[in-house]
């Protein structure tokens, strides 16, 4: 069969539009996908370069605020010993009452610790791979999502972005450890005999002490036979575990072993 000029040259025209339509659907809306997909990647990795930058802006006073709240860490940690056992109680109290005039202890109850309830607050970390892996995902699968251009497909795009987002912000929250440090306090009641002034020097004796401890509760009664306050103090004795510091049991010394009389008082 032989084709006139005219019929080569609709051939030739035809197969032009097809090698053309090929090309628009097969190679330019392929690289125009590609092409948003890349330039949400960017304004992603812009916000997160943004953010970075920021951060190295402040690098140095970020710096200098943990030394400084670490150094503050420490010197509230210092106000509190590893541990108090029994043998810690006594000296103490013993100590007290070698130390003010008029102070004669009669007895010392030292029931078990107690833990408080420390409510720590919530820390975001996130480091920068993190954080470009959240990103980029978000945006290529809201990107692959909107390639489907039908209105149910779009519904599944809003769902898929809110799903995602939720991810982002569990990733975000991720990683919030609870601190191993715990507050305890030993609740320990002192029952004596003191004059007023001693009294005045034990109240504060304690307060200003260097581990801390509070006092709840005084309880007292004049002694008309003897001219003595008598009565008995309940005080918080405190002490946190899970730190560096490492309790040391305390040397009794001077107070024979099986002793009625620990405190020594002579009335």
């Amino acid at each position: 069969m032989k084709l006139s000029s005219r019929d080569k040259s609709l051939l030739l025209i035809v197969g032009g539009l097809i090698i053309t339509l090929c090309t628009y659907y097969f190679v330019f809306l392929n690289l125009q996908e590609k092409t948003e997909v890349l330039e949400k990647e960017n304004v992603v990795l812009e916000d997160v370069i943004g953010r970075l930058k920021e951060l190295d802006k402040n690098r140095d006073q970020y710096i200098a605020d943990t030394e400084t709240y670490q150094a503050e860490s420490e010197e509230i940690k210092d106000l509190f010993p590893a541990g108090i056992e029994e043998e810690d109680d006594i000296l103490y109290i013993d100590g007290l009452e070698g130390t003010l005039g008029e102070l004669y202890v009669s007895s010392v109850g030292m029931p078990a610790a107690v833990g408080y309830e420390l409510a720590y607050p919530p820390v975001e970390t996130i480091s920068v791979d993190e954080m470009l892996e959240a990103g980029v995902q978000t945006t290529t699968d809201a990107a692959t999502t909107d390639a489907a251009t039908t209105d149910a497909a779009t519904t599944a795009d809003t769902t898929a972005t809110d799903t995602a987002a939720t991810e982002q912000s569990a990733t975000l929250s991720a990683g919030n450890n609870a601190s191993d440090i715990q507050l305890w306090y030993v609740p320990v009641t002192t029952s004596y005999d003191v004059n007023y002034i001693s009294l005045k020097q034990l109240v504060k004796a304690i307060s200003e002490d260097s581990n801390k401890k509070s006092i709840e509760e005084v309880s007292l009664t004049y002694s008309e036979e003897n001219g003595v306050l008598t009565g008995s103090m309940l005080a918080n004795y405190y002490y946190l575990s899970g730190t560096d510091d490492v309790y040391e049991t305390p040397e009794v010394l001077g107070v024979p072993v099986g002793t009625s009389n620990p405190f020594r008082s002579v009335r």
